[in-house]
């Protein structure tokens, strides 16, 4: 329950668009897209969690680390350009799991898009479902809402129900994600799912 209200309290301190100059004004424990992850983690940690990356058509990749220090999610995971020394944070996302409970994790989105709406009522907002392109039987889903800046930037809250094949497989657990996201990873995101 302590993480759960954590979601809510991390929600209602970010700015509200017309406080915030750009999406850079948002953060994910304490961490925001424009960053360097080597700011906000070790190189040792980067290194190890480096092994376990997920690349992305070798342009993007998807570093996730878990922290005891974390006050609200149970990891977090950065989107950085391979080539990019510096690696500059294009996304973040707070990831708490709901082991197979995708129930839970749906209700649990709703109550933080119900209580976030008023803060970004200048932003379009978009609700859909999908089939996610990793599962090439089309079992898996994700249920998103998100928030577009006219920027093209998003505040994101989605629920990912793995099928069982993919938990088995790759072990992916059902999980909600509320993330930052620049347009840049945006649109690769959506080219993948085309």
């Amino acid at each position: 329950m302590k993480k759960i209200l954590a979601v809510l309290i991390l929600i209602f301190t970010l700015p509200t668009p017309s406080q915030a100059e750009d999406i850079r004004d948002f953060q994910i424990e304490g961490m925001s897209v424009g960053d360097k992850i080597l700011d906000h983690v070790s190189k040792k940690e980067f290194s190890k969690s480096k092994k376990h990356e997920y690349k992305y058509k070798n342009i993007f990749a998807t570093i996730t680390f878990e922290n005891k220090k974390y006050l609200t999610y149970d990891r977090v995971r950065f989107h950085y350009k391979l080539d990019d020394k510096n690696r500059i944070i294009y996304g973040v996302e707070g990831q708490i799991y709901f082991h197979d409970k995708i129930h839970k994790c749906l209700k649990k989105k709703e109550n933080i898009v119900t209580e976030i709406a008023p803060m970004f009522s200048n932003t379009e907002r978009n609700n859909k479902t999908w089939d996610h392109w990793a599962d090439k039987k089309g079992k898996s889903k994700v249920h998103q809402t998100i928030f577009r800046f006219n920027s093209g930037e998003v505040i994101s809250i989605q629920c990912f129900d793995w099928s069982d094949e993919i938990t088995k497989e790759k072990r992916w657990r059902d999980n909600l994600k509320v993330g930052i996201q620049t347009k840049d990873i945006v649109d690769f995101f959506i080219s993948l799912n085309k």
